[in-house]
């Protein structure tokens, strides 16, 4: 349904105006003694905040000056209000570009009741708008203004900020947000930070061999361990042969007559990285608009891999570990929250803010139920 509009007026449509009338129309802060017709001139002065006969589009027959008459005074207005109906939606509502017959920037003091529900599902857009110059306004809060949470953090490591609820950046005078029992101005949630990655599983040793050769000699086989610790025999020698001499009144040596070299081999220990460690689970998504109920947990980490083996290598001499599983993400924030953090190298996301700037007066019920975010 679209906003609904009232107004205090139009008066005088008909008959003889009286200047006592007129003061008690007009001059509702002191509704007695007379009035002058210089009290009665149209008041365009848009940071006075209780005109008496204020600057409006159903006013503009009203002189400002000079020329003052009566008759000007036919049809005039006093308050000009916009009503949200209870029962209706709108997402990112343009407040500037309700019905407001010109008013806007204007003086006369008008309200913007907001009775229904005012939300967003981008982050980038506040689920109320007003971005025109405005003068004499209160935005009065019986319904729900609810900012858009952010979405869950499915790459890291920072969380995405919430958006904002209400967003007033066109300037202008006495603009004040009044809130009802029932009135909510939420703030969206940040996300949660994305959970870190496992940490890899312990190493693994893995080995080739290393090789060399000792020489043999007569009637025996080479010693591998002169070749330096760990070396082993695993092959040659198999004919060590045998020696011959010459006469013994004229020694002349021994020969070989057949000779085989030992051959000989040591483990070459190798380390190998452990499995790798599971993502990191996912950061929760904030609460807003977009996401009234349900969870914000963060999602669980992935389980690591396992270690993968020594293919390759001749053998293994420790069995490498599995990674470790990853951490699960942080939960995302409630209303005008953040989200929270994990030992990712990033943030949880922020919430946006209630109302934005933050300065403007906010009177009636306020407390934690009423309004949650900066403002």
């Amino acid at each position: 349904m679209a906003f609904s509009v009232t107004k205090s007026g139009p008066y005088f449509t008909s008959g003889a105006i009286s200047f006592s009338a007129m003061r008690n129309t007009f001059r509702l802060n002191n509704p007695t003694g007379t009035i002058s017709a210089s009290e009665l001139l149209r008041d365009t002065n848009g940071s006075n905040s209780d005109p008496i006969l204020p600057d409006a589009t159903e006013n503009s027959d009203v002189a400002t000056s000079t020329d003052w008459k009566t008759s000007q005074i036919r049809d005039s207005i006093k308050f000009y209000n916009l009503t949200q109906p209870s029962g209706d939606t709108n997402v990112n509502l343009d407040i500037d570009a309700q019905a407001w017959n010109g008013n806007l920037g204007r003086n006369i003091v008008k309200k913007l009741n907001l009775e229904g529900t005012c939300g967003s599902n981008s982050t980038s857009q506040s689920a109320a708008q007003l971005n025109q110059l405005a003068n004499n306004l209160t935005i009065d809060v019986t319904g729900n203004i609810f900012g858009c949470g952010a979405e869950a953090t499915t790459t890291g490591p920072d969380g995405a900020d919430g958006g904002d609820a209400l967003e007033i950046t066109g300037g202008g005078n006495n603009i004040k947000i009044n809130l009802q029992t029932s009135g909510r101005i939420y703030a969206g949630g940040g996300a949660g930070e994305h959970g870190a990655q496992g940490s890899q599983g312990q190493s693994g040793t893995c080995f080739d061999y290393i090789f060399g050769q000792v020489a043999s000699g007569c009637g025996f086989c080479g010693d591998c361990s002169n070749l330096g610790a760990g070396y082993e025999n695993y092959a040659g020698c198999n004919n060590v042969g045998g020696c011959a001499c010459g006469g013994w009144w004229f020694w002349s040596g021994c020969q070989n007559y057949t000779r085989s070299t030992a051959e000989c081999r040591k483990q070459d220990p190798q380390t190998v990285a452990g499995g790798a460690g599971g993502a990191g689970g996912d950061g929760g998504r904030g609460r807003g608009f977009n996401f009234q109920s349900g969870s914000i947990a963060g999602a669980t980490g992935s389980g690591g891999s396992p270690f993968g083996g020594c293919g390759g290598f001749v053998g293994t001499i420790t069995v490498g570990g599995t990674g470790n599983t990853g951490e699960t993400g942080a939960s995302g924030g409630e209303w005008g929250a953040s989200g929270g953090n994990t030992s990712n190298t990033g943030d949880g996301g922020d919430p946006g803010a209630a109302i934005t700037p933050s300065g403007f007066t906010v009177t009636g019920v306020v407390n934690s139920n009423t309004i949650k975010g900066s403002y």
